[in-house]
């Protein structure tokens, strides 16, 4: 569904009292309670965020991915995309959304290193994070055994987005 379709339909929903917009992916979750569920499009019509109606990454998320991320996108890790998942930042299993904007493209391994234990009883593990920044790059939160500061690494880029 187009942002400008899932306007409509809401009609005046997706409008503040301040006459501001509510933000598509707010809109998007209002609109769920009412049955609706709208997927976020690509300038191509391409679907990038089919929130929680399916689990796995459509082909066009998964474009949308590797031309973001070209490969695993933990530092230094070489990987190419064909050998990568791609990762829900926030579990699909703890309510997180099939959507760009909460995936990110990781091997075997380093997908092992930032995926959250689904059971656990006790204090959570000290383990890699993964999180998107302001501009929707990946970007990397070692354990505190790995770095006390837990400093900020950058994930990979494509060598043409470097």
């Amino acid at each position: 569904m187009r942002e400008a379709d899932l306007r409509e339909r809401a009609e005046q929903a997706g409008i503040l009292d301040t006459g501001d917009r509510i933000a598509p992916g707010d809109l998007r979750r209002l609109c769920c309670d009412a049955d609706l569920t709208p997927v976020v499009l690509g300038t191509g019509s391409e679907i990038l965020d089919v929130g929680r109606t399916h689990r796995l990454v459509t082909p066009a998320i998964r474009r949308a991915l590797t031309l973001r991320d070209g490969g695993c996108a933990f530092p230094q890790c070489s990987a190419d995309a064909v050998r990568c998942a791609a990762h829900h930042i926030r579990p699909w299993w703890a309510g997180g959304e099939t959507a760009l904007g909460n995936l990110v493209l990781l091997c075997p391994h380093h997908h092992g290193l930032v995926e959250p234990p689904r059971f656990w009883d006790g204090p959570p593990p000290d383990r890699w994070q993964v999180r998107l920044n302001d501009h929707g790059i990946p970007e990397f939160l070692p354990p505190r055994r790995h770095d006390l500061a837990r400093r900020i690494l950058k994930g990979n880029r494509p060598p043409w987005a470097a």
